[in-house]
């Protein structure tokens, strides 16, 4: 059921991680909004006055005020529209785990993931299995697999939509620049929650094609 709360404009690029993890908590939680896809070469104005500071997308602009940074609006969203699909768990201890393991993920993974392109590959790999065993942990610790492959058991929370975008670079960055992931072995529960969210059909909208995002990545270290 959608959620007719006027005045949602989410400025993106599509294979932003970032802008993917607001666009699929909106589809999550089946808000109505208008896309604004944005030229990061040549910023828009209204990129630049919505988000000052970082000028970087997504930018969500509800009813005219703007929030920037993917987990503060992911956030925002989840209190804001908090009847459908709740993304963070009700219990504060739970809340701040996904929060602490959010953060986690920012500093370590992502970071690892952004410094891996940034050296054309070049980049220690086994720091990044190491962190991705970590994480193995977490999602066995926190998520009950009976319920379902996610930390939210059969629907998708607030730590699985940050994470979801890694569904689809990871397999990218393999295939164009020979990231070595954790095995299934090492992380089975981490290959079953990925797997999920390329199922799920609010990720199928929300994130691009692998094959898609192997061609910008190619194009990418074509133009370096």
């Amino acid at each position: 059921m959608a959620c007719h709360d006027q005045d949602v404009t989410l400025l993106s690029f599509w294979p932003s991680p970032f802008s993917m993890r607001v666009k699929l908590a909106l589809l999550l939680k089946g808000i109505e909004h208008e896309d604004l896809p944005q030229d990061l070469g040549n910023k828009s104005k209204l990129l630049l006055e919505s988000n000052p500071v970082h000028k970087k997308v997504p930018v969500l602009i509800h009813k005219g005020k703007p929030i920037a940074e993917s987990a503060i609006i992911v956030h925002y969203i989840d209190e804001v529209w908090p009847g459908t699909s709740p993304l963070l768990p009700q219990d504060a201890f739970l809340r701040a785990q996904h929060r602490f393991w959010t953060d986690f993920f920012e500093k370590k993974i992502s970071d690892y993931l952004d410094r891996f392109i940034r050296s054309n590959g070049a980049a220690v790999n086994e720091e990044f299995i190491q962190d991705c065993l970590l994480l193995e942990g977490a999602l066995a610790e926190l998520g009950d697999e009976e319920e379902g492959p996610f930390f939210g058991g059969a629907s998708m929370s607030f730590l699985d939509v940050m994470l979801a975008p890694s569904a689809v670079w990871i397999p990218a960055l393999e295939q164009v620049m020979g990231l070595k992931p954790a095995s299934q072995e090492q992380c089975p529960r981490l290959h079953k929650l990925f797997g999920a969210v390329t199922e799920h059909p609010s990720a199928k909208v929300a994130l691009p094609q692998i094959e898609k995002l192997k061609e910008f990545t190619q194009a990418r270290l074509v133009s370096k």
